[in-house]
C-alpha cells in the first residue's frame, strides 16, 4: 500500500516538472515585442483627451523684421500755430486743449497799439484739433509767439530709434507694424517716410520716421511704442508654428500625423523665425501635417516608452 502511494507521488512530482519545464521553453520561443522609438500610437479616447491638432505644412514668403523702440508725435506736416503778427494783450480766446477746429475760425483776440479799437483776429490756419494752449486771457502776448498749436490727429508719427549697426537695414518705403501699452493686443500699421542724415552721439541711433493713419483717435503722441520694420520678405520657405516645437535634449522635435492614430517624430533643424511662424530646413516636407495642440502629449508618451526600454 505504501508503495503505490509512493509511486503515484512520485508520477505527480514529473508529471509537473514536465509542465513547468515546457511553460519555460515556450516562453523562451516567445517572441520579443518590437518598439518603433519614432512613432506613438494613441487611442481615439486618447486623442480627444490630449485634443490633438494639426496643421498643414506649407510654403509662403516668412518677413524678415527689425525691432526698435519708438514714440508717437504729430505729423509736423499737418500741424501749425496760431501766432499773433502784433505785440498786444490777450482779449479773448474762444478754444481750449482738445477741441476741434476749422480753418478760418476765429480763436484769439488781440488789442494791439496798431489798431485802435479794433482788436486783431487769430484764426486757425487749417483744420484739426488744438494740442496746445499757450496764453491767459490779460497776458502780453509777444509778436509771432503760439498762442495755439493745432494739429490733424489722423495723420500721426511714429519716431522709431534705429541703432547705428542696423541702419543699412533701413529704407523709404518699407511697412512697419507697432503696438503701445494702451491697446497691447492691437497692432498698429504704418509706413517708413523719412530716415534721418544724423546718428546721434549719445544713443548712436538714427530716428525713422513712420507715417500711421489714426482716423479712430485711439493713438496719443507721447506713446511709446514697440516697432517692427520689415526689411526683407523670404519668399518660398517651407514653415510650421512655433507651437509644433519641443525640445528633446539638443534637438528639436514636431510630430506628424501618419493615419491610424499614429504620429511620427520628427527631429526638424530650424532656420528664420517670424511672428509665431518658423522655418524648416528638414525634417518635414510640405502637405505633411504636424501637430500644432497636444505636440507636450506626444513628447511626454515617448519619453515614457524610452523608459519602459530602459527598464
Amino acid at each position: 500500500m505504501k508503495s503505490d502511494t509512493l509511486k503515484w507521488i512520485l508520477v505527480a512530482i514529473f508529471a509537473l516538472a514536465g509542465c513547468t519545464k515546457k511553460e519555460e521553453n515556450a516562453e523562451k520561443e516567445k517572441p520579443e515585442a518590437k518598439r518603433d522609438d519614432k512613432t506613438i500610437t494613441l487611442t481615439k479616447e486618447q486623442r480627444e483627451h490630449a485634443e490633438i491638432k494639426t496643421e498643414t505644412a506649407v510654403v509662403e514668403d516668412l518677413d524678415r523684421t527689425l525691432k526698435a523702440a519708438g514714440r508717437l508725435s504729430e505729423n509736423l506736416n499737418k500741424t501749425a500755430k496760431v501766432a499773433s503778427t502784433l505785440e498786444g494783450r490777450i482779449a479773448k480766446l474762444t478754444a481750449d486743449i482738445n477741441d476741434a477746429v476749422k480753418a478760418g475760425d476765429v480763436l484769439a483776440l488781440v488789442q494791439t497799439p496798431e489798431l485802435v479799437g479794433k482788436p486783431l483776429e487769430l484764426k486757425a490756419p487749417i483744420d484739426g484739433i488744438i494740442v496746445e494752449r499757450n496764453q491767459a486771457i490779460g497776458e502780453l502776448v509777444d509778436k509771432a509767439a503760439a498762442v495755439y498749436v493745432i494739429s490733424d490727429p489722423a495723420d500721426l508719427w511714429v519716431l522709431a530709434e534705429i541703432q547705428e549697426r542696423d541702419i543699412a537695414a533701413i529704407k523709404v518705403g518699407q511697412d512697419a507694424s507697432f503696438t503701445v501699452l494702451a491697446y497691447t493686443e492691437v497692432t498698429f500699421r504704418g509706413k517708413v517716410v523719412r530716415i534721418g542724415s544724423k546718428v546721434e552721439d549719445q544713443t548712436r541711433t538714427v530716428e525713422a520716421r513712420i507715417e500711421v493713419n489714426n482716423e479712430d483717435g485711439r493713438l496719443k503722441p507721447g506713446m511709446f511704442a514697440d516697432v517692427e520694420i520689415i526689411t526683407t520678405v523670404e519668399k518660398g520657405i517651407l514653415a510650421i508654428s512655433d507651437k509644433a516645437l519641443q525640445t528633446n535634449g539638443e534637438e528639436q522635435i514636431a510630430f506628424v500625423e501618419a493615419g491610424d492614430g499614429k504620429y511620427e517624430k520628427r527631429v526638424v533643424k530650424l532656420g528664420m523665425e517670424q511672428h509665431g511662424r518658423v522655418q524648416i530646413l528638414e525634417g518635414i516636407k510640405p502637405g505633411e501635417k504636424v501637430v500644432v495642440d497636444g505636440s507636450f502629449i506626444l513628447k511626454s508618451e515617448m519619453l515614457k516608452g524610452e523608459m519602459a526600454d530602459e527598464d
